[in-house]
């Protein structure tokens, strides 16, 4: 009888003590395979989260050193997000205007029954209004239509209130006009008259209330975002001059959040931004507060695979220790027989791997379903776990990592055994 058939026989007929074996390596594989599953997802999720939770840092010029300000502009911003470890930027700049036919949220000019007051709204312009910090903080939540892009022109964002207030929808158009109190420094520009289109509205995360103390321009409901190109065209208009640069300072973001610090002063050191014309905020709390939690996880469960592969082995070698002792006498016959020690450690391994292929099935199958269903509820509120699909080839690594450590736990029993001879195992007890 070949070694296949022993090892069949041997399952077949010693039931309890192969369903004990099997729920072993069932429930270290489950494990391990779990564990890894949800490192591997957390991991998945971390990384995504320096990307879609980037920290940023604000470059700020001082208005008042020379050259300062105008050296912002798109040029050497582009420049900048070409840098290792940068996504990109958003160019802020901000003017406030009279919009005579528009209703706004009232406020202190409406109760004091001052006309061009009561209709003057804040303009903030974005290169990508996505990462406005307005937005990206989610103090303002886009509800309808698109964010304001680069190449954008005579596009706004409004509220959801304003839109209610005055009847306005997706592609629908509204005016300003410069005023006496608003025109800026060019005389030349009073009475100009600026269209805007709705490209998308805005939802304020905490909806104001009428207050007589505050000036209307002042209500986040009556924020006007407009894209950057429009904006240069009515500043320069407001200025009496060309306008390309950022006043009001530019949000940098970058790539991998992990490496906000070092990243910020390389970029501050290498574009001269340590000196008095420029001030640097930063903000890397956003991805600090979602990605802690999740890197916490995977130490813990890197802690705990390696806890589980120690219990397993020392589980392992102890059941198949006391079995191989249960099995002396059989491996004493089968030496007298003439079978080989090669022959016999052999029907042992194949013993084994018929019980921990099934359970490395069962295993597989069930990791699946549950890690997923765990990645997901990690992932809820944060990001999107894309791509995840239980990952075949971890599991697989997995399952051949295990076997190792079964033929290894076989391997150090049968040496218990064979080490005696044919004679001293038939008359051990």
């Amino acid at each position: 009888m070949n070694s296949w058939k022993r090892a069949l026989l041997y399952v077949g007929r010693r039931k309890k003590k192969s369903l004990l074996l099997f729920l072993v390596m069932w429930i270290s594989l489950l494990s391990v395979m779990t564990a890894v599953g949800i490192r591997k997802t957390s991991q998945a999720v971390t990384a995504g989260l320096k990307e879609k939770l980037s920290g940023y840092f604000t470059v700020i010029p001082n208005l008042e050193v020379d050259g300062a300000a105008r050296n912002l502009n798109d040029g050497l911003c582009k420049e900048i997000v070409q840098t290792e470890n940068m996504l990109t930027y958003n160019g802020n700049d901000v003017f406030y205007m009279s919009l005579p036919d528009v209703t706004l949220t009232p406020g202190r000019f409406t109760a004091a029954g001052e006309e061009e007051g009561a209709h003057a709204a804040c303009f903030l312009a974005a290169t990508r209004s996505e990462y406005q910090e307005q937005f990206y903080l989610d103090n303002l939540n886009l509800v309808k239509g698109e964010h304001l892009q680069e190449d954008d022109v005579g596009q706004a964002l409004i509220s959801t209130a304003l839109a209610r207030d005055n009847g306005l929808e997706i592609g629908d158009t509204f005016q300003s006009m410069v005023t006496e109190n608003y025109r800026g420094t060019n005389e030349a520009a009073l009475g100009n008259v600026y269209t805007y289109q709705v490209k998308g509205i805005f939802q304020v995360k905490e909806e104001s209330e009428p207050d007589a103390e505050r000036a209307e321009f002042d209500f986040p409901e009556n924020y006007i975002f407009i894209d950057i190109q429009t904006d240069r065209k009515i500043v320069s208009d407001l200025r009496g001059g060309e306008f390309d640069w950022y006043r009001n300072g530019v949000n940098f973001y970058i790539r991998d959040s992990a490496r906000f610090e070092e990243t910020l002063e390389e970029t501050a050191e290498m574009f001269h931004f340590d000196t008095d014309g420029y001030e640097i905020e930063q903000n890397n709390g956003k991805y600090q507060s979602s990605a802690g939690p999740l890197e916490r996880v995977g130490f813990l469960t890197g802690i705990f695979i390696v806890v589980m592969i120690v219990l397993g082995i020392v589980i392992l070698y102890l059941i198949l220790f006391l079995w191989m002792r249960d099995r002396k006498h059989e491996m004493g016959v089968y030496l007298a027989a003439g079978i080989g020690k090669k022959e016999i450690f052999g029907q042992l391994i194949l013993e084994s791997l018929l019980l921990y292929a099934v359970s490395a099935i069962a295993a597989g199958l069930c990791t699946g379903a549950l890690s997923g269903v765990v990645g997901r509820m990690m992932a809820a509120g944060m990001t999107e776990l894309a791509g995840y699909s239980g990952e075949a080839g971890y599991m697989l690594a997995t399952a051949a990592a295990g076997f190792v450590v079964v033929l290894a736990a076989v391997g150090m029993s049968f040496l218990s055994v064979v080490r005696m001879t044919p004679k001293a195992i038939l008359s051990s007890n």
